[in-house]
């Protein structure tokens, strides 16, 4: 919802009424300040951050005052800021918007561009963060910071890593510090040259990584591991391990081989599973357009089930 469709359904809203039976024309008339401040304070959320910044909290005293509430605070997408023309105030902007928070924020939507400090700071004021989104901005890279940014949220229940190159040590930190965490997704474009080359010692970082899941997010009901390149050895630790898996998502995980594997009738007990072979036509996801913002999507939503899993 931009501003301009803000202001238009305000007018709708607040429509004196037709009603015969009110003889009173004065006693038609509204004022949009009259909505409960809850009401005003989920439409005003549903514009997003920049308008709310730029536009919203200067409406009135009213407004202003339920701009700077902490509760509008609880999730922020600072992909939004990416698109805005606010672009080159966008460290400053999600550090304004996190103070906001005053502690209180729930998930954010990190994108990561060489600002490691900005990470921290969103980790050192948000101790009872669930969500984690990171996406990397210019192709696969190391997330520097993530380690220890990760063990200051014992809270967190979803981590979300798109484009991010990871090590077996930050699966193990989250499997230290993050005792709750229940869904993971480390997801990127694969690709199939080279795969009939591929062997096990090739393999071998990323069938470390699948150890490291298995050995240490027992947890976890909804795990996404699109593109990934670890082999049978990986995803049977990762069977052996996590037992309570609802969801598993190994599209493009080329290098894993089913024909006539064991690990086959493993798969058979995940109520959701996507192959290998699967095709992501249909799928929210689409690393080729660096568009993820379906998940965060689910999390900015004030009706979502932290508790359950929604992937549209």
């Amino acid at each position: 919802m931009t501003w301009h469709h803000l202001f238009v359904f305000l007018c709708k809203v607040m429509r004196p009424s037709t009603s015969k039976s009110t003889s009173n024309i004065e006693d038609q008339e509204r004022n949009w300040l009259d909505l409960p401040s809850d009401v005003t304070a989920n439409i005003l959320l549903r514009i997003g951050t920049i308008d709310i910044l730029k536009n919203a909290q200067k409406v009135c005293t009213v407004w202003r005052k339920i701009c700077k509430d902490p509760s509008m605070w609880k999730v922020i997408n600072m992909r939004v800021l990416l698109k805005s023309d606010a672009f080159f105030l966008i460290e400053e902007l999600c550090k304004h918007v996190v103070d906001r928070s005053q502690g209180q924020l729930d998930g954010i939507a990190f994108v990561y561009d060489d600002n490691e400090a900005l990470l921290r700071y969103v980790a050192d004021r948000s101790s009872v963060l669930r969500h984690l989104m990171v996406t990397c901005r210019y192709g696969i890279q190391t997330v520097r910071g993530l380690n220890e940014s990760l063990m200051k949220f014992p809270l967190l229940e979803g981590l979300y890593l798109y484009r991010v190159t990871i090590s077996k040590e930050t699966i193990e930190t989250v499997g230290r510090h993050c005792p709750k965490l229940k869904i993971l997704k480390m997801n990127q474009r694969a690709c199939r040259l080279c795969v009939e080359d591929a062997n096990e010692e090739s393999l071998t970082s990323y069938n470390e990584i699948a150890i490291a899941i298995g050995g240490s997010l027992h947890e976890l009901r909804h795990l996404e591991l699109k593109g990934n390149k670890m082999s049978n050895v990986g995803l049977q630790v990762i069977l052996d391990g996590c037992r309570h898996l609802e969801t598993l998502d190994l599209s493009e995980c080329f290098y894993i081989d089913l024909k006539g594997n064991p690990v086959t009738e493993c798969l058979k007990q995940i109520n959701n599973l996507k192959l290998p072979t699967d095709s992501l036509e249909s799928d929210p996801y689409v690393c080729a357009k660096h568009d993820y913002e379906d998940d965060f999507e689910t999390l900015n939503s004030h009706d979502v089930d932290y508790d359950g899993y929604n992937s549209d």
